[in-house]
């Protein structure tokens, strides 16, 4: 049904983790596909505790690159960006996110499902939701293959690990096609003294290069993106 992409790096047994949440919860087949980094000091025990068919090894590179390599790879139709931290909790997961797609004859849909961060906000609604254009907290999501040959990624390529999210979200909120679904939990948690994610926002001045790349290109390339899928939204309706 669903094809994970996920970059991870040092931190195995999350990655093992979620297969194994994915998998006790899901109705399907979850497709499951990591890129690890050749260079990672853990590397081995990924290779312990993983099948080699869900894994990539290649070099330390953009997050970003890593999900859309991943996607390419992605032999499911529906194709979610994932980090390794998630736990999934909801029973038959994969077919409640599937139905929401279904809804759609173009596919052209962001589903974001419930994220353990946004328990407890008054403003978030208990049932499936089209979200207006407001930033939506949760930064794990799903789309189409449509979406992705539309638009040439998964992952805008302009960024090295930043705003994905954010980015993917306006778009789909400009279309009136981000759909948040709390009937669908994905756990996730801040890990402390995490050394994955201090490399990410050390190495070459990553955070404040994403920053000034958002603030460059989410004018002009993200509207751009909007008009693409509108385009894909006519021809196929």
């Amino acid at each position: 049904m669903i094809s994970f992409c996920c970059p991870s790096r040092g931190r195995p047994e999350l990655a093992k983790r979620l297969v194994d949440t994915a998998r006790e919860t899901q109705k399907g087949n979850t497709e499951f596909l990591f890129y690890l980094n050749d260079d990672d000091q853990r590397l081995e025990e990924y290779k312990d505790l993983l099948d080699e068919q869900h894994y990539t090894i290649g070099p330390n590179q953009s997050t970003c690159y890593s999900w859309n390599l991943m996607a390419e790879k992605a032999t499911n139709d529906i194709v979610m960006l994932m980090g390794d931290d998630v736990q999934v909790d909801t029973k038959n997961w994969d077919q409640l996110i599937c139905d929401e797609f279904n809804k759609y004859d173009d596919r052209i849909l962001m589903v974001v499902p419930s994220d353990g961060r946004s328990k407890g906000n008054k403003n978030l609604s208990t049932k499936p939701t089209l979200w207006p254009d407001e930033s939506l907290p949760a930064p794990h999501f799903a789309v189409h293959k449509n979406w992705i040959t539309t638009l040439g990624y998964l992952a805008p390529p302009f960024f090295w690990h930043w705003h994905v999210d954010t980015y993917t979200q306006k778009v789909a909120r400009k279309l009136g096609r981000c759909l948040y679904l709390p009937t669908v939990t994905f756990k996730a948690k801040k890990i402390m003294n995490d050394n994955a994610a201090n490399q990410i926002r050390k190495n070459l001045n990553i955070n404040f290069r994403d920053n000034f790349v958002w603030t460059k290109v989410r004018d002009r390339h993200l509207q751009a993106d909007v008009n693409l899928l509108k385009e894909k939204i006519s021809v196929t309706s």
